[in-house]
């Protein structure tokens, strides 16, 4: 079997993964290595790809933006009614949790 040398820092991360994995180092380092060439990318894809990023982009398809994204989320003017919708369907909520511990509660036998 062929030894091969890796940087000391390199070997230190290796370590501390299969520490931290249970498991030795050169199992680890054999996990990586056949995941990582198992998962090369088919050249038929990688030209696909190659093609679809060297293809020029078509004015037709291209919108101008408007508006910006923080002044979309920002929430500059709220809506009263959805506040009070909210904060009654959390009261509903909190006083149904209560009624629940204190059903719970009433049940429980005394130890």
């Amino acid at each position: 079997m062929p030894t091969i040398t890796v940087p000391e820092a390199l070997a230190l991360r290796l370590q501390q993964h299969a520490l931290a994995q249970h498991q030795s180092v050169e199992t680890l380092a054999v996990t990586l290595l056949t995941t990582a060439l198992d998962t090369v990318a088919d050249p038929h894809v990688l030209a696909v790809v190659q093609r679809i990023q060297s293809t020029p982009a078509n004015p037709a398809h291209i919108r101008p933006a408007h508006g910006a994204l923080a002044a979309a989320l920002a929430d500059d003017h709220p809506d009263p009614a959805v506040g009070q919708a909210w904060d009654a369907a959390w009261q509903a909520v909190e006083t149904q949790i209560q009624t629940l511990n204190a059903d719970d509660a009433a049940r429980e036998e005394p130890r």
